[in-house]
Order: structure tokens, then sequence, then C-alpha cells
């Protein structure tokens, strides 16, 4: 193949990339726009009609074109149109975030043409999957440095979600034809070396504590907003109480009663100042980082306060019981773990109050707590160093092992 056509869908992969980061920046202006004229279901309805359209083209491709007679093809291919359908209407609450569908199934076009000449086997597939991940993760860094943008690993698990629901499509669906059928030691190290690089990638995200970014900030001061932003990753702390159940603090109990005391009277203050304000602005001039006992309380208040309001609106039954205990238990950790944050600020409730929810719900019930905690799993930094040595020590290993076996197979056996 000649070197124009083995750099162009390079390009490609480049464009496509670039066109996703720089959007980044004008999603809110651009969901604004979109949203006043012609409402926040446009986006969802938009990527719905563009899965439709997608899933005609290559149903005419393998009738037409490909000339395929056999259903296996266009079984898959309904198979993975109706995943992308379930998957849009999952989030139709914030359809716009189903875009990343289309951004990632072009992507995952122009990653496949581009791989061709490295991978001509079936490892074609899963390093695309894994080279769009690794875009995917990408996007989400620069959304984390974009002022009023947040990072999130579920939304990085749904890009890598769009990338292999492409892979499976052209891999299943359309079968295009490879050089060869066999997969080469030297494709499995590639793509051993792109699984290396993704999961090195978000190990150094879940690296990116409040402390680390606090350091990033001291070398780039223009960045020191990301210190009011919510954070890549907390190492927080579960905590199982008899009377509330499961819940998660940034601080160790003692350290978390020690604080609660010694800043209850400025926390106080300030939950007085805004009180009626946005949440979400509060949220943003206090950081989880720097306002700690302030943050979580503030977070607590607002999931008991939301859970309160809903099981008034529900009618009798398990949603309204849910969110009800939701309510009360809320205030227990509140009462319990934040009582002088509590007494000095405007959201503490009457005792009619409690003791007309309490007789509302079961107390003994169990109850989690998701304030606090985080938006991955929740491991410590040592494993995650763990994960990143074993993972290139076993990149090495295989790297070692292809290299003998090729000397190997370069000495003649003797006879």
């Amino acid at each position: 193949m000649s070197p124009k056509k083995t750099v162009w869908p390079w390009v490609g992969v480049a464009l496509c990339s670039l066109a996703i980061f720089v959007t980044i920046p004008l999603a809110r202006a651009i969901q604004k726009f979109v949203s006043a004229r012609w409402g926040m279901t446009f986006f969802g309805y938009f990527v719905l009609t563009s899965v439709g359209m997608a899933f005609i083209v290559l149903i005419l491709i393998l009738i037409f074109k490909l000339k395929i007679r056999t259903p296996a093809g266009y079984i898959w291919l309904t198979l993975v149109a109706g995943l992308y359908v379930y998957f849009t209407l999952q989030r139709w609450r914030i359809p716009v975030e189903a875009v990343h569908f289309l951004e990632y199934g072009l992507l995952g076009y122009f990653i496949f043409r581009a791989l061709r000449t490295s991978f001509p086997n079936p490892a074609i597939y899963l390093a695309g999957i894994l080279l769009g991940s690794i875009i995917g993760t990408f996007d989400e860094i620069i959304q984390w440095m974009v002022p009023q943008r947040y990072w999130d690993f579920r939304d990085v698990g749904f890009n890598a979600l769009s990338s292999a629901l492409f892979q499976i499509a052209i891999w299943k669906g359309v079968r295009p034809a490879l050089l060869s059928p066999r997969i080469s030691l030297r494709s499995w190290r590639k793509t051993f070396l792109l699984a290396a690089v993704l999961v090195t990638l978000l190990c150094l995200c879940a690296l990116n504590t409040p402390q680390r970014t606090a350091g990033f900030v001291k070398v780039f001061p223009s960045m020191a907003f990301l210190l009011k932003e919510e954070p890549m990753y907390e190492f927080t702390n579960k905590y199982r109480d008899p009377e509330v159940g499961i819940f998660y603090s940034r601080m160790k109990l003692d350290a978390l009663a020690k604080r609660d005391a010694e800043t209850a009277v400025d926390n106080g203050r300030v939950l007085k100042e805004w009180k009626g304000r946005a949440y979400q602005d509060f949220l943003s001039n206090f950081s989880p980082f720097m306002h700690t006992v302030l943050y979580e309380f503030r977070v607590h208040v607002f999931r008991r306060d939301r859970k309160i309001e809903e099981g008034r609106k529900a009618g009798a039954g398990e949603a309204k019981e849910k969110a009800l205990l939701a309510a009360y238990k809320e205030d227990l950790i509140l009462q319990k773990y934040f009582p002088e944050t509590l007494r000095l600020s405007p959201y503490a409730w009457s005792d009619e109050i409690i003791q007309s929810l309490r007789a509302e719900i079961d107390p003994a019930l169990p109850y989690r707590s998701p304030v606090s905690a985080g938006s991955f799993i929740v491991v410590s930094e040592r494993v995650i160093r763990l994960i990143m040595i074993f993972v290139w020590a076993g990149y090495a290993s295989f790297a070692i092992l292809i290299r003998t076996k090729k000397k190997s197979a370069l000495i003649p056996t003797e006879r």
C-alpha cells in the first residue's frame, strides 16, 4: 500500500478526534442554543434518526455491494442498532450525552480504516475498541480541564461502549475481508500495548486526587479553578453505622469530628449567607478539597431535602417509603457526624419533623448514602500502582517472549 493511502486514514482519525475535543468548551453554548429553539429532546431524536439512517445504509451495502445472503450479518446489525437505541433511551434525561454515540461511531470508522495496514487480521476490532477508548479518555480529561465541565469514569465507559458497538457492527455485521484470518504475535503485542496504555491512563486519572491537583495548580496558577471543580478521583473512607447503614467521607471519623467542632461557627455563617442561593453555585465556590466539612454537609442536606420532597409528592408505596427513608437517614448522618455545623446552620429540622418522618418509615431498614462515595471503585492508591506495574510487567514479558520465538525461528535445527 502506498504511503499516501496509509497516512490519510490517520489524518481522518486526527481530524475527527480534534473535532470532538474542540467542541468540549462549546458544548454548553450549543446545548443552550438548541434547547431554547427545539428542546433538549432534539439531541435524542437526532441520534436515533442518525442511527436509523446508518443502519439502512449498512443494510443496503450488505445487499447490493457485498451481496451478502446469509442472515447472520443482518441479525448482528439489527442487534447493534437496537443497543444504540436502548442506550440512547437510557440517557433520555440528558439526551445530549447520547451524541457521543455519533462522535465515537464516526471515529470508529476512521480508526478501522487506519488500522487495516497494521492489523490485517481480527485483532483489528479489539485494537479499534482500545484506541477509541484511549481517545475517549483524553476527551474526558480535556473536559475536566474546562470550567464548569466535569470528569466522570462512567462517561469514559460510555465512550468505550460507543467505540465497542461500532467495531462489533463491522466485525459481525459487515464482516470485511481481511488479509489473514489468524492473529499474528506482532498484532497481539500491539494490542497488548494499547491495553497497557489505556489501563495506565485510567490509573493515572484515578491517582489525580485533589492533593495532586493542588500541586498541578501551583505550577500552572491559571488552572486554579480546578480546585473548585469535582476531582477526578478521591480515596474516600467507607463507614458502617448500625443506625444509619453505609456512608462515606473524605475524612477519618475522628478528624471529621474535630473539624466539625473547629469550623462550625464559620461554616454556620457561610451556610446562612448562602441560604436560598443556587446549589450548583455553592458547589462551584466551595471545593471538597479546601472546605471538606462544609462541602459534605451541604451535599447531605441537599440529598435530604430533595428526598423528603420526593417522598411528599409520591403516592403511597415503595417509592414514597424509599425516598422518606433516605431523607431520615441523611438527617441522621448530619445529627451524628456534623452536629455542631448542623446546630449553627439554618438547616436543622425540628423534633416534630423528625418524629413525623420516623413514624412513616422503618428506621431499621438498611441504607447506603451515595454522598462522597466517588464515581469509581473504592480501591487504595497502592492497589492502583500495583495494577500499572503488573500490566507493564506483563507486556514486557510478552514482548520478550515474542522476540525469543523470532530468534529461535531463525536458528536452523540440527539434523
